[in-house]
């Protein structure tokens, strides 16, 4: 019987928190109003982003983490980048080069999850709990399909089941990983496509023998159709991978990509509220 190994992936929505620039956001725009300079506004906003980011990552820990360690239970953790930095990365690149450097684009991107993974680990360590940063490549994920929009070929999971056999946390940069050059012949990063941090999910529980992924989302789970636009929509405690390939609009909840991995190594997939650990949320079967 293998080692229970929980396998956990953070969201960037779940990482950020619902309050952006802390508890007192609505008096941000008013302080604003107060200093001179767009500089002194640039300054007091990523004051308060910053510590509206300790707040939650310091809530992540306790609520997730923490308690798994006090059962003597060491969980393998991925993250996503913090809610929109991918996504400002993405138009930094546009506005120096319409058409980037495969290879340069993706260190940009894979940037965002490494701010992410060490700021966990810093909490984590800050609150007695012993981890480590890891980048895709540390982790093992060796992938093809050159540096962006890459697939996973293999995990050597070596290094992090030493980790978890020391009682380290390893938080896992997820959405990417590296591939050797052909024209090279040196390893270089790679980046898995959006969403790609489910896909590192699924590849860590299956090298660690785990029969799940657990995906803590900003939503409590999968509903029939989007909450946001019908009332009644129902969510789905239970859904077929395969039957999620049927449906007119795959959910945006979960990497395409991730789902046909999981069906491929007969991973379940577990779609959870990152703010509600009570909320059951909705299991993807791919294991049948």
């Amino acid at each position: 019987m293998s080692t229970r190994i929980p396998v956990l992936k953070f969201g960037g929505r779940v990482l950020q928190g619902h309050q952006r620039f802390g508890p007192d956001e609505s008096n941000v725009v008013e302080q604003c109003h107060k200093l001179a300079t767009a500089n002194e506004i640039y300054r007091l906003v990523e004051q308060k982003r910053n510590e509206a980011r300790a707040i939650r990552l310091r809530e992540i820990a306790e609520d997730f983490i923490l308690p798994l360690r006090a059962e003597g239970i060491v969980p393998a953790i991925v993250v996503s980048a913090f809610d929109w930095v991918t996504d400002k990365l993405d138009q930094l690149s546009t506005y120096i080069a319409p058409e980037p450097v495969d290879r340069e684009y993706a260190r940009l991107l894979m940037s965002g999850e490494l701010r992410a993974n060490s700021s966990l680990a810093m909490m984590l360590e800050a609150l007695d709990c012993t981890a480590y940063s890891m980048t895709g490549r540390e982790a093992g994920i060796r992938t093809k399909g050159g540096a962006v929009g890459a697939l996973i070929q293999s995990v050597d999971e070596g290094y992090l089941r030493h980790l978890i056999g020391e009682g380290i946390v390893p938080v896992v940069a997820g959405f990417q990983g590296y591939y050797r050059d052909s024209e090279t012949g040196r390893n270089e990063v790679s980046v898995l496509g959006r969403g790609g941090s489910n896909l590192t999910a699924v590849a860590l529980a299956h090298v660690l023998d785990q029969s799940e992924a657990i995906m803590y989302s900003n939503v409590d789970g999968i509903y029939d159709r989007p909450p946001s636009v019908y009332d009644d929509a129902q969510k789905i405690e239970e859904v077929d991978g395969r039957e999620l390939f049927q449906w007119p609009e795959f959910p945006q909840v979960i990497q395409q990509e991730a789902v046909e991995y999981a069906l491929g190594c007969g991973i379940d997939i577990w779609i959870r509220s990152g703010f509600n650990p009570e909320l059951p949320g909705t299991r993807i079967i791919c294991s049948e």
